[in-house]
């Protein structure tokens, strides 16, 4: 076969697709003659297809060697450099278009493109202008144009011709959070046009408004114009969600593939891979999404906490800490922090007194940086009611599931010892409701009394409780002295408070059942790191006799396993 007959029928191959094979011939070509210009340009053009960008300009320098003053080889290279982002050398090749011939609309789009992309607004309105002074009917550059000087009306007028016209309509009204409308456009823009880019708007927009599924096909379609790396992480997120977590995990991996630079994908599939217990891979995911973007401090705590899971408690605290910095207004961070403390004063006590305490001096009116110092130190804080209330509302939502993985065995235990309560009841730190909803029966009557507005919230919706309190509940029981029912419980409450001498003597003479965390090797009671009190058993009778309480029982109990450890308690019923 003639070299003319193999380059043009590897231009037919190359028109419908049949890029590899297009490739071999234009390849057997140039290795007899390698000086071809056009098999260069057109193996170029390949690459270009194929996003192999960097190929494609070694193609078109090697055509430019035996062409130096033909324009479309600066064209095509500019398209590649474009690509790539390497922006000044693609207008040094537009530029390079128009000093051999200014009259090429093209070129002035494209510079008006990089332009565009640059954030040089003024710059790509006055490339646009000259296209449009070569051809004043070229559609894309008075787009383009309508859109970046925010003219809607041609934009609106332009939409029956151009599909780039109506997906800029979809963006506003995406923008405007009309999200309807916005869908409405790229369905109108999709029909016009076989875009990935219109495809994965439409998806967004489909998301947005709940879809999923209709996202999650339009996705793939997309996929199947362009793969790239924002289209498969968009899959990756909503197969993830539907719990196909291999499929996720590959699409992660495919889009890493593409773009190793990709942030959410690293970060997605480090969360993916934490659900999944496979820690150590997620760490190295955090990891490398750190070093892509160390200022973003949600990365850092998402690694802060693997790094917690697995014991590296200095680690995790310097990445807390570093996150908390950036954004010290998350108090579910700062929560977090000072239970990485408490957990690390296990084993290092030294140093994470002076972890705390640092903090504590650098942020000298913050409630739970003063109460972990305190705690730390084994004294009481001063700042205690409002870090439980801060400690608890962002507790509440994950109160439960919590409270299940650990063996909390308080409420169940109650319930056999002293079920059915009959009459008013006063569940004192009634949390979301678990104690309430076992004991609620027909004829009694429950008042439910938290700090927490939150944790009130979920133990409105169990319907146990006749009455809902939001108080701390020795201003409650100060306040409501004359009207307390005759039974007052709680459940896990008293290891909030050091000397239980006031809060029985409030409650005195009613009947009282509670929980404690007893240690009887303490003289009364010990604040620990974890910022909760354990008490000795025998003080704690002797105050309940000293508030005039005559008939009590104890019953020992493992209350919770904390970190794998069990935690020793006691049921008290006093009358």
């Amino acid at each position: 076969m003639s070299y003319e007959l193999m380059f043009q029928k590897a231009v037919e191959l190359q028109q419908v697709g049949a890029f590899s094979e297009a490739e071999k011939l234009y390849r057997q070509i140039l290795e007899a003659a390698p000086e071809n210009v056009n098999a260069w340009n057109m193996l170029g053009l390949v690459a270009q297809a194929k996003g192999l960008h960097e190929q494609a300009i070694e193609c078109f320098e090697q055509a430019l060697k035996g062409a130096p003053q033909h324009f479309p080889l600066y064209f095509n290279m500019a398209i590649s450099f474009g690509a790539l982002g390497k922006f000044a050398e693609a207008c040094k090749a537009y530029y390079k278009v128009l000093a051999l011939n200014p009259q090429i609309k093209e070129a002035h789009i494209g510079l008006g493109n990089i332009y565009w992309q640059k954030g040089n607004l003024d710059s790509a309105k006055a490339a646009y202008e000259q296209a449009l002074k070569i051809d004043a009917n070229d559609i894309t550059a008075q787009v383009n144009l309508a859109e970046i000087c925010d003219d809607t009306t041609t934009l609106t007028t332009l939409s029956s011709v151009s599909a780039d016209a109506v997906y800029y309509l979809a963006r506003r009204a995406i923008g405007a959070e009309n999200i309807a409308e916005a869908i409405k456009y790229l369905r109108q823009a999709d029909g016009m046009s076989e875009s990935a880019e219109i495809k994965i708007l439409l998806g967004e927009a489909l998301e947005k408004n709940g879809q999923t599924d209709s996202a999650l096909r339009t996705y793939y379609q997309a996929l199947q114009l362009h793969e790239d790396d924002s289209v498969l992480v968009h899959i990756a997120d909503l197969e993830a969600q539907k719990g196909e977590s291999a499929t996720a995990e590959k699409m992660y991996r495919q889009a890493l593939q593409h773009n190793p630079q990709n942030l959410s994908a690293h970060t997605n599939l480090a969360n993916l891979l934490c659900a999944k217990n496979r820690t150590v891979e997620a760490l190295e995911e955090y990891r490398q999404a750190v070093l892509i973007s160390p200022q973003t401090p949600e990365i850092s705590y998402n690694l802060a906490l693997v790094l917690k899971s697995l014991k590296e408690y200095e680690q995790a605290l310097e990445l807390f800490f570093h996150a908390f910095y950036t954004a010290p207004n998350r108090d579910d961070w700062a929560l977090n922090i000072a239970e990485t403390l408490s957990e690390f004063a296990t084993f290092e006590l030294e140093k994470a007194r002076t972890i705390a305490e640092n903090w504590r001096q650098k942020m000298p009116e913050h409630t739970v940086a003063k109460h972990i110092s305190a705690v730390l130190n084994n004294k009481a804080s001063d700042t205690e009611t409002a870090y439980n209330k801060l400690l608890f509302d962002n507790f509440a939502p994950s109160y439960e599931q919590t409270l299940q993985k650990i063996g909390y065995a308080v409420v169940e235990k109650i319930v056999e010892l002293y079920a059915p309560i009959q009459g008013e009841i006063l569940d004192l730190g009634c949390g979301t409701g678990l104690l309430g909803k076992r004991l609620k029966a027909v004829g009694n009557k429950i008042i439910g009394v938290d700090i927490s507005s939150q944790m009130l919230a979920f133990a409105k919706q169990k319907n146990a409780y006749d009455e809902l309190a939001e108080d701390d509940i020795t201003h409650y029981l100060q306040t409501h002295k004359k009207e307390l029912p005759p039974t007052i419980v709680a459940a896990d409450v008293f290891c909030y408070f050091g000397d239980l001498a006031p809060l029985f003597k409030l409650c005195a003479p009613h009947k009282l059942i509670f929980s404690v965390e007893t240690d009887d090797k303490v003289a009364d009671f010990a604040v620990h790191a974890n910022g909760r009190y354990k008490h000795n058993p025998q003080d704690v009778e002797n105050k309940l006799r000293a508030s005039g309480y005559r008939n009590i029982t104890i019953t020992p109990l493992v209350l919770r396993r904390e970190n794998g450890i069990e935690v020793q308690g006691a049921i008290f019923m006093a009358e």
